[in-house]
């Protein structure tokens, strides 16, 4: 018998429940990344768009229109499909890709800290997609790796934290350093969802206070400040990938009614 996926069985129900009223309702947030992507996005470009799922919150029809190639990727094939078939029909074609960006190395954490299985080898760096790509976009996957099946877990929000802290940064960096190492000399697009606002979870600062900064290095320092997901750095495992920052910006997530997510978008240039 498989071992069960739990990393795809939870992401797959929250992919699941996510309407075609989103569409509308982030219209805003495909329009601030397309002002960013718009710069570092070449006509004809060989682009990977990872953790593309339902492909609501970037601008993939414009994507398509300036990319000579673009390949989704996703744990969840039913999504990927979705979202391929909605954008043949406005005449862009896409190829997806289902593909596990931590080649299993995700279930295999999650079987050692929610059944007590032994934990396995370390994650390790590996390429995704068809490459090379000259852009690899990451989009906001990275606190998704782990956290939606351990919440979906019987494990206490005390210890479901601690494992984050223990587990959670090893595995982002594995997953970056693949992505790149997927575009070698070319641009890796980290979208993360860095900060939440809603009932009960506040910040130590409103979301339009780091909107409000010209200067993406105080806006960056400003955000050091608040409460992120833990063990999800994408600018830490930048670092950790050699990958150079060439560019930053910051838009607001509208994800539902009462709940706002703080994006960083970090363009990056990675080593060949």
């Amino acid at each position: 018998m498989n071992p069960p996926r739990r990393a795809l069985d939870a992401n797959a129900r929250r992919n699941a429940a996510g309407g075609l009223g989103r569409l509308w309702r982030w219209r805003g947030a495909r329009a601030a990344a397309w002002a960013l992507l718009e710069r570092h996005v070449a006509p004809g470009a060989a682009v990977a768009v990872v953790g593309a799922g339902n492909g609501h919150d970037l601008p993939l029809r414009r994507l398509g229109r300036r990319a000579g190639r673009l390949d989704l990727i996703d744990l969840d094939e039913r999504a990927l499909r979705r979202t391929r078939r909605r954008l043949r029909v406005s005449g862009v074609r896409a190829e997806a890709i289902a593909q596990d960006v931590t080649h299993g190395a995700a279930d295999a954490l999650l079987r050692h800290i929610i059944g007590g299985r032994p934990r396995g080898a370390a994650p390790t760096v590996r390429a995704v997609g068809r490459p090379p790509y000259d852009v690899v976009i990451a989009d906001q996957l990275l606190s998704q790796l782990l956290y939606p099946a351990l919440s979906d877990s019987p494990l206490s929000p005390r210890v479901v934290n601690a494992a984050l802290r223990t587990h959670g940064q090893s595995l982002t960096n594995a997953v970056v350093g693949g992505f790149a190492a997927s575009a070698p000399g070319g641009l890796l697009v980290l979208v993360e969802d860095v900060l939440g606002w809603w009932a009960g979870h506040d910040q130590p600062f409103a979301l339009d206070d780091v909107l409000a900064l010209t200067n993406p290095d105080e806006a960056l320092a400003l955000v050091e400040r608040g409460r992120p997901a833990r063990g999800a750095d994408g600018r830490l495992a930048l670092t950790v990938a050699r990958a150079e920052v060439i560019d930053r910006a910051f838009w607001r997530w509208p994800f539902a009614a009462g709940t706002d997510y703080l994006v960083c978008a970090t363009v990056a240039r990675c080593a060949l």
